[in-house]
């Protein structure tokens, strides 16, 4: 039987939701891109949830970014679709009224990256990478922009979405990306702790005050997302992701050949 990509469970006020692809590094397909805000809408209506934790299952990743396998099928029509999809996935953290911590169990690149500077606090370990990859895929780097600025100003969103490349946690804490660095043990534990004074905090303050933050940003947001579609159909319809993708799937199966000769 095939395992939900997004698993959710709950332990008290705590709501705790598991991006759940670890042979594929919790990467977001189609499925998961569709079913994690159902999920995360569902919680923000339930009264008995005050406090989120966002975590991936095992011990390589929150999630790697976009599955491959299905960029890789993207032309610049389904590459709109999927933008506009990707936009209302990330509205839905955006819009959680109930405070969000994210447990950094691993590399957070892409979409796991922008998922957790999304979110309101990060707490992670050492060996914890984070980055803004996608050129590097043949992919413009057009959402995470907005979210990756307002985190760590403008200079830095530049070298992440030009460069491509990932920091180190100790980096990540200084820029301001992650919260705390815990031992790896203690990430999840510390992560709940925080999500439980979160939820005993006055439900009606912590929902206003997150409203208003969403207000601030919501008109920028969305005219990010519709420059997101243009630009994605305009890389699309040149081909270069498919480029890209192709020559990365290629690269792999000629290793994968080598390595078992």
């Amino acid at each position: 039987m095939t395992q939900s990509p997004v698993l959710e469970r709950r332990e008290g006020a705590v709501a705790v939701v598991t991006l759940n692809r670890p042979e594929a590094l919790n990467a977001l397909n189609i499925e998961m891109r569709d079913l994690l805000p159902r999920v995360l809408d569902g919680l923000n209506g339930d009264e008995t949830v005050r406090a989120v934790v966002l975590t991936g299952a095992g011990e390589r990743a929150f999630s790697a970014g976009q599955d491959l396998n299905d960029s890789a099928s993207f032309d610049e029509k389904t590459v709109q679709e999927h933008f506009l999809h990707l936009g209302a996935l990330y509205q839905s953290v955006r819009a959680l009224e109930k405070p969000v911590v994210v447990a950094l169990n691993g590399l957070a690149a892409g979409f796991g990256l922008q998922t957790a500077l999304h979110a309101d606090i990060r707490i992670a370990h050492a060996q914890v990478r984070m980055g803004q990859p996608e050129v590097r895929a043949g992919i413009p780097s057009t959402v995470g922009p907005f979210i990756i600025e307002r985190v760590v100003g403008h200079a830095r969103a530049v070298e992440l979405s030009l460069t491509g490349r990932l920091l180190d946690a100790e980096t990540c804490l200084a820029w301001g990306m992650v919260n705390e660095i815990v031992s790896r043990e203690q990430v999840m534990p510390r992560a709940m702790e925080l999500a439980g004074e979160l939820a005993a905090l006055p439900p009606l303050a912590v929902r206003l005050t997150k409203r208003r933050l969403l207000e601030r940003t919501q008109t920028e947001y969305d005219e990010t997302v519709q420059a997101a579609m243009r630009y994605q159909h305009a890389a699309y319809s040149d081909g270069e992701p498919q480029r890209v993708a192709a020559a990365f799937f290629e690269e792999r199966a000629a290793r994968r050949k080598r390595e078992t000769a």
